[in-house]
């Protein structure tokens, strides 16, 4: 979906080290961080989070941006648990997760 978008393979390898990246505006690390926390453990999700996003985006903007995280959290583990297969490719989906884990 990113692709979709416009990102870049490089933009999607940079992902992982997005606070260091000179590849993404800090409005788009601020809605990165909320992503990581949202996704590993919301309760990590500060009052100085909000602030920060609140510089870049208006309040619908910002729920709307949780919303996003939300489901595709929702539909990650979702199709996770029942192995489905999203790839889009014809791998079998623990050969697709396996090369994913390696990178």
């Amino acid at each position: 979906m990113a692709k979709q978008i416009g990102y870049s393979e490089e933009d999607l390898k940079a992902l992982r080290d997005f606070e260091t990246s000179d590849r993404f505006e800090p409005a788009v690390k601020a809605a990165l961080r909320l992503a990581e926390k949202m996704s590993t453990d919301a309760h990590r999700v500060s009052d100085a989070d909000i602030a920060e996003l609140k510089r870049y985006y208006s309040e619908p903007e910002i729920v709307e941006i949780g919303c996003v995280i939300g489901l595709a959290n929702y539909f990650n583990r979702f199709t996770t648990a029942f192995r489905v297969d999203i790839s889009g490719t014809d791998e079998r989906y623990d050969d697709y997760r396996a090369e994913l884990l390696d990178e």
